[in-house]
């Protein structure tokens, strides 16, 4: 059963931007960036989710990732039509397009890597909304229930099947990043909505969120294949109100 604040806020994500830095242990081992528009294409209303992460070389486990993506997220569905993601890991490299038939309930996955065919599936959507990788924490800080113990759920597409995510306020906690100290909420998220790769989490994922309509994520941390990485925001710029 799906369980989602269905007013939403009025905070508008057009012109966020978020910057931040990652560190597993004491080593600094990637930047990453994210950034939204807002576009208009025949009359419909979008919202161009678009993120990118390239690691530095200081440990070689993390060393010469730069993976990127964008989403077009149609406002009337609170869906995505489409989400674009290119990984490039060492070995695992891999495109992968999403195309979301919102009307027919349908998504479509065409997935490439470099010298071989390309593989495409079909799946049934279950229900609408529906949210992948690029968009759920999109989609959780608009219309995310944001009371301590309470639970938001809602369908996602893996990126090889869709589950019921669910997403749990821990407690409100002061944090400190390089960006500020902000009241937050602690939250709680499987690690089956992050993609594969060096940065697929394992278990539970935390979040904290700013406690106010923005719902900024200002720290991220979760378990990799050799331990605990960090996220922290060191800028950003604020969305527009309506």
């Amino acid at each position: 059963m799906h369980n989602y604040n269905v007013e939403g806020t009025d905070y508008d994500f057009n012109g966020e931007e978020l910057k931040y830095s990652l560190h597993w242990w004491i080593f600094h081992i990637a930047d990453a960036k994210s950034w939204i528009t807002k576009e208009n294409k025949n009359g419909i209303l979008y919202y161009k989710f678009q993120s990118k992460v390239k690691t530095a070389g200081v440990v070689a486990f993390f060393k010469g990732v730069e993976d990127e993506g964008y989403s077009l997220w149609d406002t009337r569905f609170l869906s995505p039509r489409k989400t674009f993601l290119s990984q490039r890991e060492k070995r695992y490299i891999r495109d992968k397009l999403f195309s979301y038939d919102l009307e027919n309930m349908t998504l479509t996955v065409v997935s490439k890597k470099p010298g071989e065919k390309e593989k495409i599936k079909t799946y049934e959507i279950p229900a609408i909304p529906v949210e992948d990788i690029m968009t759920g924490i999109y989609f959780f800080r608009k219309y995310g229930i944001f009371e301590i113990g309470a639970e938001t759920v809602f369908p996602v597409f893996t990126g090889s099947r869709f589950i019921n995510t669910k997403v749990k306020v821990l407690k409100k906690e002061k944090v400190k990043v390089p960006a500020g100290t902000f009241e937050t909420f602690k939250c709680a998220l499987s690690g089956e909505v992050t993609p594969k790769g060096v940065f697929k989490m394992d278990k539970d994922v935390y979040m904290w969120l700013t406690t106010d309509e923005r719902h900024l994520p200002v720290k991220i941390e979760g378990e990799v294949l050799i331990g605990s990485v960090v996220a922290e925001l060191i800028r950003y710029k604020k969305g527009v109100k309506k």
